[in-house]
């Protein structure tokens, strides 16, 4: 996977015949985007206004904010007092997951370019629309992302960021330190699922209905999150723009949430079934991410959704359980040996996501040392050719020839930096 930092962190996995270069596509710009913020008013939760007033103070302000009623808030039309300056329309759901709702709107916000979520409780900080459109619109490599996360700040009931030692924020900064240290997205959402609440969200609105999840699917967030990024289209802004105030960590999750859990993870796995015969990426993606999910921090059960797919398996007829195979066998992954067996025979735990990653970007830091100094000795065997010093050398040997080509660079580059003044940041380091 590269990783390619501009401000955020853009992930992308490795070129593949399937990616599609749309770098070249006509794409609008972020001042012409037009951003509709979806606010469902369910369940009932503290912090509403914050959270609305957040939106007018958006550096980009949305073209339209929709309130979503399940018929629990009589009071909806009046909350447009708090954002006089927005559009502001309320519009009425049947009581039902937030999948559904999202779903019967999908006419509905058919004119705008991207969607985003708030919960009541979270807040946008100033600049959240503007860099989160200016992410999704920057081109690149392969297929331009669909959705983008952001690094968020934990808050308590009055606004207040939360001590770095409160267990709630020892939880997100473990949730965000695989990735940080390098990890593979699909990796880092295995071990947990640090984007948080679904008011991270903004997607691009194609993609907001275009998802095919089951309207019934309990964690609509996750299960959006893991369908952008195992199809390589999810873009991490690793600034803090979302303000949460976060529930206490479940050391020992409900068996209601692990049952919403393995529902959220058989709706991906529904919602792919076209994809999967025909992208051994998102194969590769949606395999490494169930690895890593054996030690999921997000209580996600692994163990029952090998179940349910063994138990899935068992249904198949014999000729597809050896198409299906024969398929596997010929990928390319099947002929190379995995990396983590490495870790596993040196007597490490191959799932420590952050280990591992700590470690990969330690060979990525060599291999960037030897590209360098391959650089190096081709400028100077480039400098080299014609030099009276290569005649000499031939004299002296060749190691001592090439050393006098290497002082000879280093004296001139460093008479350049004698002769270029110091930045004022510079300047006054070498003063303290």
């Amino acid at each position: 996977m590269q990783v390619e930092f501009y401000g955020g962190i853009r992930y992308e996995w490795k070129p593949m015949s399937e990616a599609e270069n749309n770098s070249s596509a006509a794409e609008i710009s972020p001042a012409d985007s037009t951003v509709a913020v979806v606010v469902p008013l369910f369940p009932k939760l503290p912090g509403l206004r914050e959270s609305l007033a957040s939106l007018g103070a958006q550096t980009h302000p949305p073209d339209l904010v929709v309130l979503l009623d399940d018929g629990t808030s009589p009071d909806a039309e009046q909350l447009h007092d708090i954002i006089p300056a927005l559009h502001v329309e309320v519009v009425q759901v049947e009581p039902g997951p937030l999948a559904a709702a999202l779903d019967a709107l999908a006419e509905y916000l058919a004119n705008f370019d991207f969607v985003g979520l708030l919960q009541a409780g979270d807040a946008y900080a100033p600049a959240r629309i503007e860099r989160c459109l200016e992410t999704l619109l920057t081109p690149g490599e392969g297929r331009p992302p669909v959705m983008a996360v952001s690094a968020l700040t934990p808050i308590d009931s009055r606004s207040r960021p939360l001590p770095a030692d409160e267990p709630r924020a020892v939880h997100f900064e473990r949730l965000w330190a695989p990735g940080r240290a390098g990890a593979e997205l699909s990796d880092w959402l295995g071990a947990g699922h640090f984007p948080g609440p679904v008011s991270n969200l903004f997607m691009r609105r194609e993609f907001l209905g275009g998802l095919q999840l089951d309207a019934r699917t309990p964690n609509f967030g996750v299960a959006a999150v893991l369908l952008a990024a195992l199809q390589s289209q999810l873009a991490v802004v690793d600034e803090p723009l979302l303000l949460h105030y976060p529930p206490p960590v479940e050391a020992d999750p409900s068996p209601r949430a692990s049952a919403d859990l393995l529902q959220t993870q058989m709706a991906v796995l529904t919602a792919l079934r076209e994809k999967l015969p025909v992208s051994p990426e998102t194969r590769r993606n949606l395999a490494s991410y169930h690895r890593a999910a054996w030690n999921s921090l997000s209580g996600v059960r692994e163990d029952l959704f090998q179940q349910a797919v063994l138990r899935l398996a068992s249904l198949a007829a014999g000729g597809e359980v050896q198409d299906a195979t024969a398929e596997v066998l010929r990928a390319r992954e099947a002929r190379t040996a995995p990396a983590h067996w490495a870790a596993l025979l040196a007597g490490k735990d191959p799932l420590d996501v952050t280990g591992y990653a700590a470690a990969l970007r330690k060979t990525r830091e060599k291999l960037r040392d030897a590209l360098d100094e391959n650089e190096r000795l081709e400028r100077i065997a480039n400098a080299a050719q014609g030099s009276g010093w290569v005649r000499f050398g031939a004299w002296l040997g060749e190691r001592s020839a090439r050393r006098m080509m290497e002082l000879e660079q280093e004296e001139a580059e460093a008479e350049k930096a004698a002769e270029t003044p110091p930045a004022p940041q510079a300047a006054a380091a070498e003063k303290a």
